[in-house]
C-alpha cells in the first residue's frame, strides 16, 4: 500500500560536506520505507536475507523491519560564485502516485532557509533527470498557478532528457512536465544543455 510507505515529510538530518572549494548540503523532503523483496519495484535482489548480510546498512539505510529507507532530497551546492540546487524532489500541491495520489504539504522551503539559502539566492538549478522526485520544486503554487520557485536561477535541463519525455511516458509523466517544467520554459528560465555542460570552474556535468 503506497500510503503505508509514507514516512516523515521534511526535516531529516541536514548533512553537509566539503569537496575542495565546494560545499554540498542535503535537504530532505521526505523519506519512504520500501519493503524488501522482489516486488518492491526498486531492487528485486534486496531481499531481507541479502540486506542482513550487509550490516552497515542498519539503521540509517534499512530499518528494523528490513525496509529500505528511500531518501528524496535536494543537494545545495555552494561553489565560488555559484549557488546551485541539484534535483528538486516531488514538490507541494502536486498529487502523485508516489505519494498515494495525494499532494504533499512539506516544510521543504523552511529547511531550505534553515540552511541559509533563499529562493532568490539560487543561481542555477539542475535536474539530473525528469522523474517525479527530481523536478517537483522547480515550481510552486502561487494564487492557483505554478510559477518558478527560484526566479533568478537558470534551470539547466538536459536536452536529450527533455526531448525523450516530451514524446514518451504516461499521463502522469506528462502532468509532471506540465506543472514542473513547462512554467520554467514559459518564464524563459530554461537552458538546454549537453551531457558535458560546464556550470562553473568547479562544477560540471
Amino acid at each position: 500500500d503506497r500510503q503505508d510507505r509514507q514516512s516523515s515529510y521534511g526535516g531529516g538530518d541536514m548533512l553537509s560536506w566539503q569537496i575542495g572549494a565546494v560545499k554540498v548540503t542535503r535537504i530532505v523532503e521526505m523519506q519512504m520505507p520500501i519493503p524488501a523483496g522482489p516486488d518492491n519495484g526498486f531492487i528485486a535482489e534486496a531481499t531481507p536475507t541479502a540486506l542482513r548480510a550487509i550490516p552497515w546498512l542498519y539503521p540509517h539505510f534499512v530499518d528494523e523491519q528490513d525496509r529500505m529507507l528511500l531518501s528524496i532530497h535536494a543537494l545545495l551546492v555552494e561553489a565560488p560564485g555559484l549557488r546551485l540546487v541539484v534535483d528538486t524532489c516531488v514538490g507541494n500541491d502536486k498529487p502523485r502516485s508516489l505519494s498515494g495520489g495525494r499532494a504533499l504539504a512539506t516544510d521543504f522551503l523552511k529547511a531550505f532557509e534553515a540552511a541559509g539559502w533563499t529562493r532568490d539566492s539560487v543561481d542555477a538549478v539542475i535536474c539530473t533527470h525528469m522523474h517525479v522526485d527530481h523536478v517537483g520544486w522547480n515550481t510552486m503554487l502561487v494564487d492557483g498557478k505554478f510559477v518558478p520557485t527560484f526566479p533568478n536561477a537558470r534551470y539547466l535541463l538536459g536536452r536529450i532528457e527533455f526531448e525523450h519525455w516530451s514524446s514518451e511516458g504516461d499521463a502522469e509523466q506528462q502532468a509532471i512536465l506540465a506543472d514542473s517544467v513547462q512554467p520554467i520554459l514559459d518564464a524563459g528560465l530554461a537552458e538546454f544543455v549537453g551531457l558535458d555542460h560546464v556550470v562553473s570552474p568547479n562544477v560540471r556535468l
